[in-house]
């Protein structure tokens, strides 16, 4: 745009010194004359043309008109540009004013049945994706979205990787899960990272890159079908409690907070199920060992975390238990 308006001043200053040479016109004139020329709007000839007057207008027709139109393209595409710029401005901000957020990565069919349970919970999203269309795709289902390769640390940290409180990798290949992963660890070691595997082989290697948990939708629709197929019951409780929908029942892990009325009594006796009606599934120590369906007289300390199910309501209740001195 800025050689476009270049070109277009040097052609109004060469065009009037032309006319003022060749016909003897007044500066004025002369430069009135060049800009109806090159903006082709043509009322009439301010002064009489001579034939080599003609000549040189036919001159600033061909070029200015030509310079012109490059110009006003320049501006408009310079226009498009700020738009763009503006409006991923405000996404960066929006996203920057997050924290304790959860990043997806890749916008696929995978990724937008993420987003969509995740949403639907009330969870502050960001999604990373490099494709144009997904990307348009996210953005029309109302996410903060950061357009690049979230195997580089920039967009990761574009994402707000620092502030985050978990991150889906959901890409289509396992090895860009991998470095998704291994990139994620480095930037901020405790995040949790949950990874997709199209590859049963490729778990193993995506737990030793760093992800907390991998999941293999293979293998899960292959159980899912086989449940359906011989334990039908069970699996439509299975549908309950952890797809959601819809959410009769909630799994939650919560903490023990130092001084709280459950801190130092046992599972019989701290009134979790009495008081809340959630129920204990697990308990993890501070040794990091996890007891499923631990025993009733198993004494709760501060820093265990505890596996709760049950209503929204009662494990909210709960919780509240666990907090309340």
């Amino acid at each position: 745009m800025r050689l476009g308006l270049l070109l277009l001043g040097i052609i109004l200053v060469v065009g009037t010194i032309g006319f003022v040479v060749i016909d003897g016109a007044n500066v004025f004139d002369a430069f009135y004359m060049v800009a109806i020329t090159v903006t082709t709007v043509g009322f009439q000839e301010v002064f009489e043309l001579s034939t080599p007057g003609r000549v040189w207008a036919i001159v600033i027709i061909a070029s200015g008109f030509g310079i012109a139109f490059y110009t006003a393209t320049a501006a408009i595409e310079y226009l498009v540009d700020l738009g763009e710029f503006r409006h991923r401005n405000r996404m960066l901000k929006r996203i920057n004013a997050m924290s304790g957020h959860v990043i997806v990565c890749g916008f696929g069919r995978v990724g937008r049945a993420i987003y969509a349970n995740l949403d639907a919970a009330g969870s502050d999203l960001v999604v990373i994706e490099r494709q144009d269309e997904s990307s348009a795709l996210a953005e029309g289902m109302g996410a903060s979205v950061v357009h690049g390769d979230a195997t580089h640390d920039d967009i990761l940290e574009s994402a707000g990787v620092e502030r985050a409180s978990a991150l889906i990798a959901c890409v289509d290949t396992d090895s860009d899960n991998l470095v998704i992963a291994l990139s994620a660890k480095s930037i901020k070691p405790g995040l949790r990272v949950i990874c997709r595997a199209t590859e049963i082989e490729s778990e193993r290697k995506l737990l030793l890159a760093g992800a907390d948990a991998v999941v293999t939708p293979q293998a899960v629709g292959a159980e899912r079908l086989a449940a359906l197929a011989v334990q039908p019951e069970l699996a439509q409780i299975f549908d309950v409690v952890v797809s959601g929908r819809p959410v009769e029942f909630h799994v939650e892990e919560l903490d023990v907070q130092p001084g709280c009325v459950v801190d130092g009594q046992s599972i019989r006796d701290c009134g979790i199920r009495q008081d809340s009606g959630a129920t204990i599934l697990a308990v993890e120590d501070q040794k990091v060992e996890m007891k499923v369906n631990p025993d009733p007289g198993q004494v709760l300390v501060a820093g265990d975390r505890l596996v709760v199910v049950g209503t929204k309501e009662q494990v909210e209740k709960a919780a509240q238990l666990l907090t309340k001195p």
